[in-house]
């Protein structure tokens, strides 16, 4: 099946779905319905109301005026008349645009080949506990508090340093001893007391990212410690990124104060601070900080984003790896907000939405491609 076909039969598969389907069109649909068992499974795949309930919102969310533009102008140049009359399918058109150039593309059984469906593994909470003698558990559940440690084997449980590692594809919350909570995102490494004792309240991030709401304490500052950076508050929340494979350390605060040790500066609401490990300086701007908070919300926000950035995040989320075919594919850039859903395909369909960019996966390797 060509490109053009694929793409027909979408347009049918829309028109009928919307009651826009003339008698000629649902015929022209009934018939590549019974070339094939395969066709009609695809239909009601595609079709399934349940699927499109559920991924509605992210399309309406979605900053779709690019996309519908360049879908409009490569799909359905002659029948410009058609797009005022069924505006309000926009969503759905692009939904199923998306399901059936995906679907379609899988099907080719009578060949042999095997083309690998789009499927990210969904997200989950997990989490691994250590102490300091390396011993190590797997955390149930979606929290782990100190306080209410009882269930952990005591000689974990009585180590005064553990250490909390969330790995690709899982997010976690840690409530501290003091009360403070820690929402750790994928890939992320942290290491903290099992009680704070003396003047201050010290925990490590070794790497990754994470989001604190910090317990109050004028007499005990809380500072979060990195190899690089440390992060100086009394009461406040704030997330900071520190991976260890990336250039910068970007911390952004959305309530209270933050004293940075690179240059002794204190950040205020809505501000943020980027720091350059190779040249050890620090840029402070004003952000929107639901750009950099929404993960632990379970949405993904990005507002003229690079490409390569907003799949750095999927990589993490879903544990698979993005390898691209064109070094300026990286710097294309994109925007939306949608949800973090069961599987990543979604979100990759509204990227192949906006016309510019592809996805072939094979296993845990995803391949980037121009359209």
């Amino acid at each position: 099946m060509t490109p053009k076909d694929r793409e027909h039969i979408a347009h049918l598969i829309f028109l009928a779905y919307s009651g826009q389907a003339t008698p000629e069109q649902q015929e022209d649909l009934s018939r590549w319905l019974e070339q094939k068992r395969h066709n009609l499974e695809l239909y009601h795949t595609i079709v399934d109301n349940n699927r499109i309930q559920s991924e509605q919102e992210a399309f309406a969310l979605f900053n779709q005026q690019e996309a519908w533009a360049k879908i409009s102008r490569k799909t359905y140049r002659k029948q410009r008349t058609l797009y005022t009359r069924i505006a309000r399918y926009v969503a759905t058109l692009i939904l199923l645009i998306c399901a059936s150039v995906y679907f379609l593309n899988t099907e080719q059984p009578e060949e042999k080949i095997t083309t690998a469906a789009l499927y990210l593994e969904p997200m989950s909470p997990k989490a691994i506990l250590r102490n300091e003698q390396d011993m190590q558990m797997s955390l149930p559940g979606e929290r782990y508090s100190v306080k209410d440690s009882i269930k952990l084997k005591e000689q974990l449980e009585a180590s005064e340093v553990l250490q909390i590692y969330v790995p690709k594809g899982g997010e976690f919350e840690l409530v501290l001893d003091d009360g403070t909570h820690v929402w750790m995102n994928s890939e992320t490494e942290l290491i903290f007391p099992r009680t704070f004792t003396g003047n201050e309240r010290r925990v490590e991030l070794v790497s990754g990212e994470a989001y604190f709401d910090v317990s109050k304490d004028k007499a005990r500052p809380f500072i979060v410690h990195n190899k690089n950076l440390d992060l100086t508050v009394l009461g406040t929340r704030f997330n900071i990124q520190s991976y260890a494979d990336e250039q910068e350390i970007v911390t952004t605060l959305v309530e209270g104060a933050v004293r940075l040790s690179s240059n002794k500066a204190v950040l205020r609401p809505g501000e943020q601070a980027v720091y350059d490990k190779t040249t050890g300086t620090t840029q402070i701007e004003t952000v929107d900080t639901e750009l950099f908070t929404a993960w632990r919300h379970g949405r993904l926000v990005f507002k003229s984003a690079r490409l390569e950035s907003v799949l750095k995040q999927l990589s993490r989320w879903y544990d698979v790896t993005f390898v691209y075919e064109e070094e300026e594919v990286k710097d294309w850039v994109f925007s939306g907000n949608m949800k973090k859903y069961e599987n990543g395909n979604v979100i990759l369909g509204i990227l192949k939405a906006t016309g510019k960019v592809n996805f072939v996966q094979q296993d845990s390797v995803i391949y980037v491609k121009r359209q």
